[in-house]
């Protein structure tokens, strides 16, 4: 066996290859998911890493000491946490936390200051805006110990001087981070009286669990009281759909590869038929045979996920940014700065891989052992016998739809949504066992329309003769354009539902917000100032506000946190309500009588109007009465929306995050906003947003969301393309006999070259036939399925008629090009030597 690989080592390279970028792919996106989590985790570590439990919310400075005198608690600290960016350094910021030098010292994994530059206690407490960066942080941005930084946070700026650097015990996780006195964070993040959390160790860390209750009896309702680690948790659960659809996306590379092992096996049984009917005539038994060629599989396997191993690494590397800029626009700010690897994401990816080449080995393999010894010089015999088994792949490409049919119901309806990629594997499937019928059906149609054309007709022959390792091929092919197809219909529908969405949602002319939630997230808030002068000129009309908060949801699986929406305004004719009715639902939420609550939400939770829903409020739970689910696809965790009146009665209301201005007719929001800005923006605080420049930025972070989405498909079709030089290359080595006779009777090589082409060319075309069914099927459960039952969103089915009508003109190009080496190699193969047996 080892023999046969070394005397073909292309194919073997090829296989090898194929392996391992299926492999590759799916440990980079393992590498990226788990950096991205180990990256928040690293955050909460760095204060809280050495607590017990932390009390999280809006909490006033003087519940600090009583939590501190709950029987249990054996030390305490707090800190105050907030964003800030600096506008001299465009696209860095910093995570601002507040620490009391003297109780944190217990819960600290980093010090303030180093052996070599101690911390001037004086200066660190008593000169407003002394903070200590990272020592990254200091030399990526060149600022050290004594020079000052500009920081804007809620539309101001402050100044701020660097007069420690930040040691850690352990890795810091990210260089953003910078630390504060408390009192002053305070100040500068404009919550004064307030604290972010309290850090608590439990004199008796065993009965951490039963200090929980005792701690949430002197906090208000909507303070949180758990472990740190479970914000970890927390952080990994909103992102585990994202997560979970790339991880899905990045095994459809792997199974590809299981098609082009399935080929090479199958090309060594056919070469090697003789040699097995020798072994097989000596006493060699099938079980032998069998591990024989399994064996050899296994050699492409190892080598291939050893390769795919270190090229995951490198590919990991280069997929965080992008997973990372996801996540950031997405859900919550991240920065992926070190990469995290786990021993266990190897020995998955490996398992992955050896399992995909065993998979595709094993039907080869087991008809190499059923070899007939006697009719083993019947080359032809084989190709022969199998259009008869069609009937079979007919019987196992239906039962597999309708196993997908199931699948996808029960995903909808009952759960769980990992439902939905059992349904998206079988649609696949189903009409992978497809590509037998339409191998014969395009190498009998073809013969019979070329009259005249004999470089079609025998391309055409050949491709029924070799029904087998084409079915393959082109299945492979067609499951990789399915890929294409399916992911191009489900982004084309959801950019055109999300293109409906914002010209009924985003109707305000002006659209203004601090710098800094353009670069961190919805974090700074507009001070009263801005909003007054908006409001106070003959030029607008009226001024909405808008803010998010997150608060607690008591639901039927405990309790969990949610997005509230509070606005401010009138409602504008621009929401789509479940059931219509809009104005009169809304008419209610901004009486502050009920709230309304996101598609996505609805699903998740199985809400519905007329149901009410149970917050965590400061006064305890509250019972808010649901009007009505409205579409919104500017998130997939949910959110609910009330006046911001009504917030206020239950939560402290900071102020709000976001504007929308509405200009009386004739006015031009383009003077607006160059006034506007003259006055409050001298150094860059605010941003604002014309309508058009709104959506126009609202589509370039669609784009970048499905970023990832784009290189995964490209890869897998890149990885189907190679099976098409594979399967040509093999086509070439088997039929150097024929190839002789034709050279001697006349053949050119230019048209042997030509007939192997045409030949690919014909796989490609049946290929992007069975690709564009298979992927307009897959597009179905994409947009249908998995999405509502994913993310909560209904999508629009919109499909794309320029990309599929163009598919088959540049895959079969594509499968032409591939073919081209192999097939001029067969060209010229000796006349001699090919026909010396004849």
């Amino acid at each position: 066996m080892l023999r046969y690989v070394a005397r073909h080592k292309l194919l073997a390279l090829l296989n090898v290859l194929s392996v391992a970028l299926g492999v590759a792919v799916y440990l980079a996106i393992q590498i990226a998911n788990r950096s991205a989590n180990q990256s928040f985790a690293a955050g909460v570590d760095l204060v809280a890493g050495k607590a017990h439990l932390e009390a999280r919310g809006q909490i006033p400075d003087e519940l600090w000491p009583r939590i501190a005198q709950v029987e249990g608690v054996g030390a305490t600290t707090a800190t105050v946490e907030g964003v800030v960016i600096l506008p001299g350094h465009p696209g860095e910021y910093l995570r601002l936390i507040g620490i009391d030098l003297f109780t944190s010292a217990p819960f600290r994994t980093f010090e303030v200051g180093s052996t070599n530059q101690r911390l001037d206690l004086e200066t660190w407490l008593g000169e407003a805006g002394s903070i200590g960066v990272t020592r990254e942080f200091s030399g990526r941005v060149g600022v050290n110990i004594g020079d000052s930084l500009e920081l804007q946070v809620n539309a101001k700026s402050v100044s701020a001087k660097v007069v420690a650097l930040i040691d850690s015990s352990e890795s810091v996780g990210d260089s953003h981070v910078a630390a504060i006195d408390l009192g002053w964070a305070q100040e500068i993040l404009g919550q004064p009286g307030r604290l972010t959390s309290v850090q608590i160790q439990a004199s008796e860390p065993g009965r951490a669990a039963a200090l929980v209750e005792e701690i949430r009896r002197v906090v208000p309702a909507d303070v949180s009281v758990a472990p740190p680690r479970q914000r970890s948790f927390q952080m990994q659960t909103m992102l585990g759909a994202f997560q979970l659809n790339l991880t899905a996306m990045s095994l459809v590379s792997l199974l590809v590869g299981t098609f082009l092992v399935y080929n090479t096996i199958y090309a060594s049984v056919v070469r090697r038929r003789t040699e097995l009917g020798i072994l097989r005539a000596l006493g060699v038994t099938r079980s032998e045979i069998r591990w024989l060629f399994l064996g050899e599989a296994c050699v492409f396997g190892l080598v291939g996920v050893v390769l795919g191993s270190l090229g995951g690494m490198a590919l990991g590397r280069a997929m965080i940014g992008a997973v990372e800029k996801t996540i950031s626009t997405l859900y919550l700010l991240v920065s992926i700065e070190h990469v995290s690897l786990d021993p266990w994401q190897f020995f998955l990816a490996a398992t992955f891989g050896i399992a995909a080449v065993i998979a595709g080995a094993w039907v080869p393999a087991a008809e190499a052992s059923r070899v007939d010894p006697v009719g083993v010089l019947g080359l032809a015999s084989h190709a022969e016998t199998a259009p008869e088994r069609q009937r079979s792949w007919h019987i196992w490409a239906v039962a597999s739809l309708v196993l997908a049919a199931v699948l996808c119901v029960f995903a909808l309806r009952t759960g769980p949504p990992l439902l939905a990629f059992g349904g998206a594997f079988f649609v696949l499937a189903g009409f992978s066992f497809c590509a037998p019928p339409i191998t014969l059906f395009v190498g009998r149609y073809v013969p019979s329309v070329a009259r005249g054309w004999h470089i079609l007709r025998m391309a055409g022959d050949h491709l029924r003769r070799s029904l087998h390792r084409h079915a393959v091929t082109i299945a492979a092919l067609a499951t990789a354009v399915a890929m294409m197809v399916g992911l191009t219909v489900m982004i084309h529908s959801f950019r055109e539902s999300l293109t409906s969405w914002v010209e009924q949602g985003a109707v305000a002319d002006l659209f203004v917000a601090p710098a800094s939630n353009e670069s961190v997230g919805l974090d700074s808030i507009i001070p009263p100032e801005p909003i007054a002068w908006l409001k106070q000129r003959g030029a607008i009309d009226s001024v909405d506000t808008f803010r998010e908060n997150s608060v607690m949801a008591r639901t039927a699986n405990g309790d969990h946190p949610v997005l509230v929406v509070a606005i401010d305004g009138r409602y504008h004719h621009n929401m789509q309500f479940e059931g219509g009715d809009a104005e009169k639902r809304m008419e209610r939420v901004f009486r502050g009588e009920a709230v309304a609550v996101t598609e996505s939400l609805a699903r998740r939770w199985h809400l519905r109007g007329g149901m009410n829903l149970p917050l965590l409020t400061r006064k305890g739970v509250e019972s808010f009465p649901i009007a009505g689910v409205y579409a919104d696809y500017s998130r997939d965790q949910g959110a609910v929306l009330m006046a911001e009146s009504r917030f206020g009665q239950s939560w402290e209301d900071l102020g709000p995050q976001s504007l929308s201005v509405y200009l009386k007719p004739g006015a031009d929001p383009l003077e607006v906003s160059k006034e506007f800005l003259g006055r409050f923006s001298a150094r860059g605080e605010f941003v604002t947003y014309s309508n058009r420049a709104l959506r126009s930025r609202i589509f370039q972070i669609f784009d970048e969301t499905f970023a990832v989405t784009h290189v995964l498909r490209s890869i897998a079709l890149i990885v189907a393309v190679i099976g098409i030089f594979l399967s040509v290359t093999t086509l070439v080595a088997e039929r150097v006999r024929e190839t002789g006779m034709l050279r001697a009777v006349g053949a050119s090589r230019a048209q042997i070259a030509g007939l192997f082409m045409t030949e690919a060319g014909l796989i490609g075309g049946a290929a992007s036939l069975l690709g564009i069914v298979t992927g307009l099927a897959l597009a179905l459960v994409l947009t249908w399925v998995m999405n509502p039952a994913f993310f909560g969103w209904t999508i629009h089915l919109h499909i794309p008629c320029a990309p599929i009508i163009t598919t088959p003109v540049w895959i079969i190009a594509a499968t032409i090009v591939a073919a081209w080496w192999p097939a001029w190699r067969g060209a010229y193969e000796p006349i001699a030597t090919a026909v010396r047996e004849e």
